[in-house]
Formats: structure tokens, C-alpha cells, sequence
């Protein structure tokens, strides 16, 4: 398989160069495709070498990092983005939730950190192109077409809006020849308003659905072609085009909307339909497509069996700062009271008047979910206890299945259960408790990774917390302890086997044999050879 690319982004050139040199380019089966130094050079970077995965410092120069993400999701959606920054600030994490970076790493970069965490994204990326190679077989492309009624043209038009490399061979001859495009993306939601359609008659609904929209839409001045999204079962997406040099969106909108309520009185159907906006270009639908499908998430606010559409860039922060301005104290009142069914009570209240709001987005419910999550990390850090990954709360990419805000309630109900329980578990036990518990598994454990980040993930206590009260207990700090464990334990080997230094080195937890060689000499001012004689 083809080694996977990496543009690295960052202002300073040692950094940058200092940065390259940790990384592991040929056991991860990486390969530098290139190098920026400000935003702006990064977007020229992106579009010339397409990378697989971007490292991105956040501060730079013109364009930030958070700014060159934006942007590059829109043309690259499946690139992964990893932020560096030096600045230990929760603004920046929670912008790049937001933004789905797939990490954030801390200056000075940890050299096994980075190198689990590319680990991870090639796995991850290796996972999708075989997926997407499995799903191009023509057995399995065959299957599939028999199993969901599914025609050739609905794969060929799905991949037109699903991939970067997308052709226009054998495209409809009436989408090709016009000039300006609409892309509409359609989702059915299900409710048992009627028993018109079984639950096993959902090809049939789709059928209905489809082909209601395109009726009503065949009698505008306009071109449209219909298909059932290859991929997602209850979606149908519709492009619309018209040889004019515009097309009238406010008319499409009145047309879909008086179809939808139809629907939903003859076939008992709630159906939702995002509206994407006008491109010039052909290669510009999967653009479109986009910007109808994000427009269709604000039903999680606003609730199915409407019409959206929404291409204007509305800031979170104006609308959800004013509520959270007002609101953030008293939830951090309750979380110290331990207080948390109000907690989720006023959590519940400033959605539910975010969804009243008339200039709410999607994308204020993401600003709001990520802030409250924040709070309650702030609230654990208070207590010299740090939450573990999984409790930052579950990914807001997991948000587009969601068809009511609700639901998002009940995922903070989960993180306060999951808080409660780890604060709980702390309080029972004082740090001192931890710190002996900690010896006594580095005795008995000290071949395997015992960093502060082990001690911090086991025990749910802030690292360093832990590393300054070990030192004021022990008398030694934690890495010279686990040190002094492990070349104690070579020291017996030596004197009582015939194995070689390369394997003892292995035993207590040094893969390195002159790393190993160089500590033990600097603990016990001899080499493991001299020692053994």
C-alpha cells in the first residue's frame, strides 16, 4: 500500500524541522509531502499535495490554524487534522472540536505521544481506503444493488458527491449541458402517524418520497435528476438545473415545502429537506450537496418535516456566549453543591431557548454542547482529578444522526454519571493512598509504561498533582523512583543470570540497550558489563 502523506504546518523552522525529525516516517509508512509556514501557504500546500494527515500549529501569521482547517474540511473533508499549540487554553480545543480535528497536541511535543497518535490516524485511514476498496468490488457492488434496489446511476451520482476525484463521464446528458446547480440532499425520518408503510416497506416509502418530489418539481422551469444515496438508506439527494444563468431558489423552497406537508398528510411520512446553494459549475455539486446536508442538520433544533437552507456563516459566539455569560456560574454553583439533576435541568433550559431562538444554527447547538462539556472538566480539574478521554464527551460528528436536541441531553446526563462516579472513587481514596497503591505496582510491573500520563489515566488524578505530592512523600520524584525499581532489578539479573544485557535491558522495561546502558551507569556509576564482574 502506498505510504500515506503528511504536510506540517508551523512558523518556526526549528520547530517545524524539530518536529519532523520525531517522527517515526518509516515505521509508520509516512512520507513528508510537504512543508508550510502561515496559513496561507498551507492552503497552497493542501491543494498541491493532498495530504492524508495535516499537523497544524494554531498561532501564525495571515491565516490562523483554526481558520486553514475551516477551509480545508470544505475541499478535503477526509484529511486529518491534528492542532499543535503551545498555548494550554480550552479555547483552542474547543474550536477545534468544532472544527473535528482528530487531536490537540501540547509544545514541547512528546515524541511517544505523537507517534501513538499517528498510529492511530493510520490506522484509521488504512480502515477507510480498504473500506472503500471492498465497497468498489463488483460482487459486493452487485449485491448491493440487488439487496436495495439500487440502480447503477445512483452509485455513479453518489460518487460524484462523495469524492474529490470525482468524473463527469456518462453523467446525465441534461445535467451536464446546464450552466447553473442546486444540490438538495432528502432524508426521510420515520414516524408511526399512519400504517400506511410497514417497517419492512421501506424501499416502497423511498419510492413514494422520490417520486412525489420530483412530480412537483417537474413542473418548474427547471432540469431534475432524482437518486436514492448509495450509502445512506434513507436518503435521497436531487440536483436541479436550469440553463439560465440563476435559478430561483425561493421558488424551489415554496415547491418543497408544500410537498413535504403533502407527504406527510397522504403518506403519514415526516420528511426533512436540506437546500444546498447555487453553484456555476458541475464539479461544484459536491459543494452544494455539503452545504444542503449541513443546512438539514438544524432539524435537531427546529424538528423534521421542514425545508432548510442556510450557506451564511452565523458565529456561535453571538448567539450562545449571552446565554452561557449569564448561565455559566450557576452551573458551576450546582456541579460544587453536587447538585447535578438541576445541573442537567438548567443544561435542558438554555437549549431549549437556544431552539427558540430565530437565528439559531446547528452550529450554536456544537458551541453550547462543547461549552457545558468544559465546565464540567473545569469542575474535576478543581479537585486535582483529570478526566480521562472519554469523558471530553461523546463526538459531535455522532450530532447528524440526531433529530431533537433532546438527545443531547441525555449524552450530559452520561457525563455527569460518568464524573460522579470518578469523583466519587477519588474521594475515597486520598492521594497518599494512590501514591502507595503506585509504588506497589511499579514494583511488581516496572517492564511496562509507567509514565505520569499511566498514573493520571489509571487513577483519574491531575499528573501534576501526583508528581509533587510523590516527590514531598517519597522523597525522590516518580521517573527517579520507577528508575531506581527497574535498575534494581537489572542489578539481580546481572548477579544471578547468564542472559545477556540486550535482554535484561528488556526485562525491566528498556527497549534501548544503550539507553538502558547510559542509566544504569549514571545510577550506579559503573556499566552493566563492569557490574557483572
Amino acid at each position: 500500500m502506498n505510504r500515506l502523506k503528511v504536510l506540517i504546518v508551523e512558523d518556526e523552522p526549528l520547530l517545524r524541522e524539530g518536529l519532523i525529525r520525531k517522527i517515526d516516517w518509516k515505521t509508520l509508512g509516512l512520507t513528508l509531502a510537504g512543508e508550510a509556514g502561515d496559513g496561507f501557504e498551507a492552503m497552497s500546500q493542501l491543494v498541491h499535495c493532498q495530504p492524508d494527515i495535516v499537523l497544524t500549529d494554531v498561532r501564525m501569521p495571515g491565516m490562523d490554524g483554526l481558520q486553514f482547517i475551516n477551509q480545508g474540511r470544505i475541499l478535503f473533508p477526509n484529511v486529518k487534522f491534528v492542532i499543535i499549540s503551545g498555548f494550554n487554553e480550552f479555547e483552542y480545543v474547543r474550536e477545534a472540536l468544532l472544527y473535528h480535528v482528530k487531536d490537540y497536541l501540547l509544545k514541547p511535543i512528546d515524541k511517544e505521544k505523537l507517534h501513538v497518535l499517528l498510529i492511530g490516524l493510520v490506522d484509521e485511514l488504512r480502515a477507510e481506503r480498504q473500506q472503500e476498496a471492498d465497497l468498489s468490488k463488483l460482487n459486493a457492488l452487485d449485491e448491493m444493488i440487488r439487496q436495495s434496489h439500487l440502480q447503477p446511476l445512483d452509485f455513479q451520482l453518489t460518487h460524484l458527491i462523495s469524492e474529490q476525484d470525482s468524473h463527469l463521464d456518462g453523467l446525465p446528458f441534461e445535467l451536464v449541458r446546464s450552466c447553473s446547480f442546486a444540490g438538495v440532499s432528502v432524508r426521510i425520518v420515520y414516524r408511526n402517524e399512519t400504517s400506511r408503510f410497514k417497517e419492512n416497506e421501506e424501499p416502497l416509502a423511498r419510492f413514494a418520497v422520490q417520486n412525489s418530489i420530483e412530480n412537483a418539481l417537474a413542473a418548474l422551469p427547471i432540469e431534475v435528476i432524482a437518486f436514492k444515496h448509495a450509502y445512506h438508506s434513507e436518503e435521497i439527494v436531487v440536483f436541479l438545473a436550469s440553463r439560465k444563468s440563476t435559478l430561483d431558489l425561493g421558488i424551489i423552497i415554496e415547491t418543497l415545502t408544500q410537498t413535504v406537508s403533502w407527504i406527510r398528510q397522504h403518506l403519514g411520512l415526516i420528511v426533512s429537506i436540506g437546500v444546498g446553494g447555487v453553484k456555476e459549475e458541475l464539479t461544484l455539486l459536491r459543494l452544494s450537496c455539503m452545504e444542503a446536508r449541513k443546512a438539514l442538520q438544524n432539524r435537531l433544533l427546529f424538528g423534521g418535516g421542514n425545508v432548510y437552507t442556510d450557506t451564511v456563516n452565523h458565529s456561535p459566539a453571538g448567539v450562545v456566549f449571552p446565554l452561557l455569560n449569564q448561565a455559566e456560574r450557576g452551573l458551576t454553583a450546582l456541579l460544587e453543591a453536587g447538585q447535578h439533576r438541576e445541573f442537567l435541568d438548567y443544561a435542558a433550559q438554555l437549549f431549549h431557548t437556544l431552539a427558540e431562538s430565530p437565528d439559531a444554527r446547528y452550529e450554536h447547538v456544537e458551541y453550547l454542547y462543547t461549552e457545558i462539556i468544559h465546565i464540567l472538566r473545569k469542575h474535576a480539574a478543581k479537585t486535582a482529578f483529570e478526566l480521562p478521554n472519554w469523558n471530553l464527551g461523546t463526538p459531535i460528528a455522532s450530532f447528524e444522526s440526531f433529530t431533537d436536541w433532546r438527545e443531547i441531553i441525555a449524552i450530559i446526563e452520561q457525563q455527569l454519571e460518568r464524573l460522579s462516579s470518578v469523583l466519587d472513587s477519588g474521594a475515597e481514596r486520598s492521594c497518599d493512598d494512590i501514591i502507595e497503591s503506585v509504588q506497589l505496582y511499579v514494583q511488581q510491573h516496572y517492564n511496562e509504561d509507567l509514565s505520569l500520563q499511566w498514573v493520571s489515566e489509571k487513577y483519574y488524578i491531575h499528573p501534576n498533582y501526583f508528581s509533587k505530592r510523590f516527590k514531598n512523600i517519597v522523597g525522590v520524584s516518580y521517573n527517579d523512583y520507577v528508575t531506581r525499581v527497574r535498575i534494581e532489578r537489572s542489578k539481580e539479573l546481572l548477579r544471578t543470570t547468564t542472559l545477556k544485557i540486550a535482554r535484561i535491558s528488556q526485562l525491566v522495561g528498556y527497549e534501548d540497550q544503550g539507553y538502558f546502558c547510559n542509566v544504569f551507569k549514571k545510577v550506579t556509576g559503573v556499566s552493566p558489563s563492569a557490574y557483572r564482574i
